[in-house]
């Protein structure tokens, strides 16, 4: 159900409109207040100067342009056909489109989202790479003994090890074959 905002004899549908309408009642009420309206030349310099400053945008405005303007004219000081007219400000001002505004914020924040979406598919491809080659070198160096990452060992001295063992290990099977044909 809509909210109706009522001050003095009108009444408001919307909030924005009840509290302009509110301001403009008491800036009113404070230039009453102030100035002497009963003098006619003091009510002309108030009207002129409220009408080329646009001071008021609400009925409340209005009306009281209209009371000053019929109050002056009543005064003789000056007829209310040469008085300036009262600016009327039109309801169909553009106002920023609150909705395309979201939509461009949101389609800009959709495309960084998608941006790092496809970032970080592609981050996880190349991690996904790089651990298959971590693995694969792993496997490599304990399947073989001597792999690409015996560079900074001692692998010519294990080579050399082994090798004198393997003709001790012939050599002696020799020994004993001899030994078994000498007997």
């Amino acid at each position: 159900m809509a909210e109706n905002y009522v001050t003095n004899q009108y009444s408001f549908e919307s909030r924005e409109s009840y509290e302009q309408t509110k301001k403009e009642a008491e800036q009113i009420k404070k230039l009453i207040h102030s100035a002497d309206l009963k003098n006619p030349k003091i009510a002309l310099k108030i009207y002129n100067k409220c009408v080329s400053d646009k001071m008021f945008h609400t009925m409340a405005g209005y009306n009281f342009l209209m009371e000053l303007r019929h109050f002056i004219g009543k005064s003789g000081l000056v007829s209310e056909q040469s008085l300036a007219p009262i600016p009327i400000k039109e309801e169909n001002e553009k106002k920023p489109d609150v909705i395309a505004q979201t939509s461009r914020k949101e389609a800009k924040w959709k495309r960084l989202y998608e941006g790092q979406q496809l970032l970080n598919k592609k981050l996880k491809i190349a991690l996904f790479a790089a651990v298959v080659l971590l693995i694969g070198f792993v496997v490599i160096n304990f399947r073989f003994e001597y792999s690409i990452f015996t560079y900074f060992t001692n692998y010519k001295a294990n080579m050399e090890e082994e090798l004198i063992d393997k003709y001790e290990k012939w050599e002696e099977r020799l020994q004993q074959k001899e030994d078994s044909l000498n007997q």
